[in-house]
């Protein structure tokens, strides 16, 4: 595995967030966090990239305990992330935005801004360069943090719901974009309410509820799960589910 946890658990005083989770992500891979809301694939996701540390187990990166390092080296050594609120630097514009992820790779800012302009292309964002950032909407704030995490040549871009807020014309625009960044050879951990996202996208998805992985496999093929039912929609639909299934 890429990029794995073994054992993680992260508590807040009574609540166990996070329950003994094992799971990982290959090379080439795209993988798919769901659940409902509290279910704890968002904190997961955090002790994946160094924004919250597990009370307990441990994260690997490429082989290498990376249980204790900040976020900014796990950037250093290929894992970059974006936020479910875009954090934009509004004073600037669009290309030193980007700039500032290439400058992880780099000292010179002839590079990086060549960089940057290439990253920008590539997310269809090129003829923006110089607009300022203050000005863009969601789906451009989106789309400009999704850029300058590629800017820092990541292994493993994590996605944290980059298409919520986005109407449908958007998420399909977002969906190809994603599709295109996979293309490079970039690996994907995607969190995701939009379901059309998930079954589009990941190849495997891992279902959280209660802190705890309930199912793991093809996203279709999941989402028939009794128990995920269950956790979505309450005992009954479960129920109903388990009854018609094959």
């Amino acid at each position: 595995m890429l990029l794995e946890a073994k054992g993680v658990s992260k508590v807040f005083g009574r609540l166990r967030a996070v329950d003994n989770v094992s799971a990982g992500v290959a090379q080439g891979e795209i993988l798919g966090l769901i659940g409902p809301n509290g279910a704890g694939k968002s904190t997961f996701f955090n002790c994946l990239t160094g924004d919250v540390a597990p009370t307990s187990g441990a994260v690997l990166f490429g082989g290498e305990d990376v249980t204790a390092r900040s976020p900014e080296r796990r950037a250093e050594l290929g894992l970059a992330r974006t936020f479910q609120l875009p954090q934009t630097f509004d004073g600037m514009t669009v290309l030193e935005n980007v700039m500032i992820g290439a400058f992880l790779r780099t000292a010179e800012t002839r590079e990086a801004r060549d960089r940057a302009r290439s990253v920008l292309d590539l997310v269809g964002m090129g003829d923006l360069a110089d607009t300022p950032a203050r000005t863009l909407g969601t789906p451009g704030r989106k789309r400009l943090e999704i850029a300058r995490a590629l800017a820092t040549e990541p292994k493993v871009l994590l996605l944290d719901e980059a298409m919520a807020g986005l109407n449908p014309a958007e998420v399909r625009r977002a969906i190809d974009l994603v599709r295109s960044i996979h293309e490079t050879g970039v690996t994907l951990v995607i969190v995701e309410h939009v379901m059309e996202v998930i079954t589009s996208l990941a190849g495997r998805v891992i279902v959280f509820h209660q802190g705890q992985e309930i199912a793991s496999g093809p996203p279709r093929e999941v989402m028939r799960d009794p128990s995920v039912v269950e956790a979505y929609l309450g005992k009954r639909a479960g129920r109903k589910a388990g009854a018609h299934a094959p």
